[in-house]
């Protein structure tokens, strides 16, 4: 009798004493179906989130400007999208930061490129004076480094037009002459070089840097001051993924085949994007720069002023 008494006793302690287990912070993600998503995609798959007591929520999107609209807004806690956004929003008071990198420019395997007909006499800076070029946005990085690789060629930037054409149309507005130029990323660009129908004239991020930052998950301030502890997690568990996915891109071919809605065979094809797994300055400053100089800010700012402080 004595001994039951101490067990209960004893587990009495333990019931009162013990934590009890912890649930996952969920983190609402946006972002648009790009293969710079692929680290986020293979730690959810991976359970890397969860061990981070993370329980995170990936939505898509159409655009990145929704991306960026949905997390100023609250409608999402995190989201993917090009550097420039960020750039334009702080320049704007928008107070959006850096969490993470996604997409890093390696010009060994170009995630967007001046794509002309295969037949056009573009072949130079001077061939584009007077010229139409399609891109995605006119405030996007793309238009920047279009605008870096005229001028550092003596071509007054202004002597070419650019027009918004979204990247699933780019191929068949360049075929039918509605633009002289495109700027797809992948997977578009092996697409179209594929079909016979065009070819890569230049690798434009290569205007601005030799390496930067293309893409990158961004929060509000406000809920990152709010979440901290999360925040942190997200970005480590990102780090961590990132190094394994870039190391074995075949392992996710049908992640990306899912996510970009392609089909398989085509996604183990594709050069696949490179990601980031440390947040750096200087990977960002020349982009800030670039946006200065061309005026889509008035003036240059400090990288660490739209990146999380470790």
């Amino acid at each position: 009798m004595i001994r039951l008494a101490a067990a209960l006793l004893a587990l009495l302690v333990l019931m009162t004493t013990s934590s009890p287990a912890q649930t996952p912070e969920t983190l609402h993600l946006l972002a648009s179906p790009v293969d710079d998503v692929m680290p986020v995609l293979y730690a959810q798959r991976a359970g890397l989130f969860a061990r981070a007591g993370l329980s995170v929520v990936l939505d898509r999107a159409t655009n990145g400007g929704a991306v960026a609209a949905a997390v100023a807004g609250g409608a999402a806690d995190i989201g993917k999208g090009d550097i420039g956004m960020i750039i334009a929003a702080h320049a704007r008071d928008v107070p959006l930061v850096i969490v993470a990198p996604a997409a890093v420019y390696d010009p060994r395997t170009p995630d967007c490129v001046l794509l002309v007909p295969a037949s056009s006499t573009i072949r130079s800076p001077r061939d584009l004076v007077g010229k139409t070029i399609g891109v995605a946005s006119l405030n996007s990085v793309m238009t920047v480094a279009i605008q870096a690789w005229l001028e550092a060629s003596g071509v007054n930037s202004a002597s070419t037009q650019f027009v918004e054409i979204p990247y699933s149309q780019m191929a068949q507005a360049l075929a039918r002459g509605r633009v002289d130029a495109t700027t797809p990323v992948k997977p578009f660009i092996a697409d179209a070089v594929a079909s016979g129908d065009a070819r890569v004239a230049y690798p434009i991020y290569s205007a601005i840097a030799p390496r930067f930052l293309e893409s990158v998950w961004f929060a509000n301030r406000d809920f990152v001051a709010k979440h901290q502890g999360a925040i942190a997690a997200f970005a480590r568990t990102v780090a961590q993924a990132s190094a394994f996915t870039n190391a074995h891109q075949a392992d996710t071919v049908d992640l990306l085949s899912a996510w970009a809605n392609i089909d398989r065979d085509r996604a183990s094809r594709m050069q696949r994007i490179v990601t980031g797994s440390v947040l750096d300055a200087r990977d960002i400053q020349p982009v800030i720069d670039a946006y200065a100089t061309f005026k889509l800010i008035a003036k240059p700012f400090a990288a660490r002023e739209i990146m999380l402080e470790r």
